[in-house]
């Protein structure tokens, strides 16, 4: 049980790592021009930086765990990791619905940039 938890702790302090690293420099074939692209980019990176640190509080929790060992605190501490991920995943529900908005908005400006290159 203490090394599950453990490895389960430092994997998700890697991945919350991880998220952030590529959320700040960027992702693969990612390109924001217009002010529409960069008010999109500003608010997606304030909120999934919350979402990068209850991921990392999540894998500190697991490993307080493990080292507290069976007991309340195990018991509280792997309640703080559910509770967090569950709020990490109504957090990426909000995040889809700003995606689409976001797409919806910016649906227009691709459709005129499209009919400009067949021209």
């Amino acid at each position: 049980m203490f090394a599950g938890s453990v490895l389960i702790g430092f994997t998700l302090i890697g991945f919350a790592v991880w998220l952030h690293f590529n959320d700040q420099h960027g992702w693969q074939h990612e390109s924001f021009d217009g002010e529409l692209d960069r008010q999109y980019l500003s608010r997606r990176r304030r909120s999934r930086r919350w979402v990068h640190l209850i991921f990392g509080m999540s894998g500190f929790f697991s490993i307080v765990a493990a080292i507290a060992g069976p007991g309340t605190v195990w018991m509280g501490a792997w309640a703080c990791v559910a509770l967090s991920l569950m709020t990490i995943v109504l957090l990426a529900g909000l995040d889809a619905i700003r995606t689409l908005r976001y797409q919806s908005r910016k649906r227009p400006e691709i459709h005129r940039s499209l009919l400009d290159q067949e021209d």
